[in-house]
């Protein structure tokens, strides 16, 4: 069954995929930094049995420093500001009852000036993580279908989607901003498979009202140029993978990664 009830213990249990990958890249990148010290050390002369020392102990700190920073990295590119005036506390306000009505730990959130309608989650763990909306999505949403783009979010952060879209974001897909063909391939690869719908239907879950997120999702897709760059505030690298709807990044519509009228087909059966 693609959508589960909620008393199951895989609805929100953390995805060991995602934890694994998540553990192999900051390994890698790890790896290669202890790498460099390792050489540099033996070029410099250091005995051998210090420059593995320095290979291990670089390579364990620069694995921890990027898995633990790469959100805040991530929340600074994207900039926004917390919400200040009355008419978003709305958004506050759907957020925190999501949360408590089901135990959640409540995200940072963040607001960023753009007419398109447009979210997306970054983060380390369910505890440590930002949830960033446009303007123009609180300004164009009801309540209702605020809450299924939410709980859509909430889901991300939840199964551990957001913190690898992050650390990928951070760790992959910004190194190789000026190869875009490469990124591409990489991250059409690297990026876990269906993360999008099985979020969809997760939240659907969490709201128990299908129409929320499946009326969102519309007003998204009716957006000009939805699938354009430019309907989003940021073109930096590290967050076209993760946007609830993101711009082409180069993967079209694929059984791994469905385009946005393949997730509301997929609602609208429900």
């Amino acid at each position: 069954m693609l959508l589960q009830s909620e008393s199951s213990p895989n609805t929100w249990a953390p995805i060991n995929v995602r934890q694994r990958r998540s553990v192999l890249l900051v390994g890698a990148v790890g790896s290669l930094v202890g790498s460099c010290a390792l050489v540099v050390g033996l070029v410099v002369g250091l005995a051998w049995y210090l420059a593995v020392v320095l290979f291990v102990l670089l390579g364990v700190l620069a694995g921890v420093v990027m898995q633990r920073m790469a959100w805040v990295v991530a929340l600074r590119f994207l900039g926004g500001r917390e919400p200040q005036l009355v008419a978003e506390e709305s958004l506050n306000t759907a957020l925190e009852g999501l949360c408590l009505s089901h135990g959640l730990p409540m995200p940072q959130v963040r607001l960023i000036h753009a007419e398109a309608p447009n979210a997306l989650a970054v983060a380390r763990s369910g505890e440590q993580a930002a949830i960033v909306i446009t303007t123009g999505m609180l300004e164009q949403l009801e309540r209702i279908e605020l809450e299924g783009v939410l709980a859509h979010l909430l889901c991300r952060i939840r199964r551990g989607d957001a913190a690898f879209d992050t650390l990928a974001g951070v760790l992959m897909a910004w190194p190789l901003a000026k190869l875009p063909s490469l990124r591409h391939k990489i991250m059409n690869k690297v990026v876990p498979a269906g993360r999008s719908l099985q979020a969809d239907f997760d939240s659907v879950v969490l709201t128990r009202y299908p129409p929320g997120l499946l009326r969102a999702l519309n007003a998204i897709a009716a957006w000009p140029d939805s699938c354009h760059s430019a309907s989003v505030p940021s073109q930096t690298v590290i967050a076209l993978h993760i946007w609830i709807h993101g711009p082409d990044w180069g993967i079209g519509d694929t059984i791994r990664h469905p385009s946005l009228c393949t997730r509301i087909a997929a609602l609208g059966e429900l």
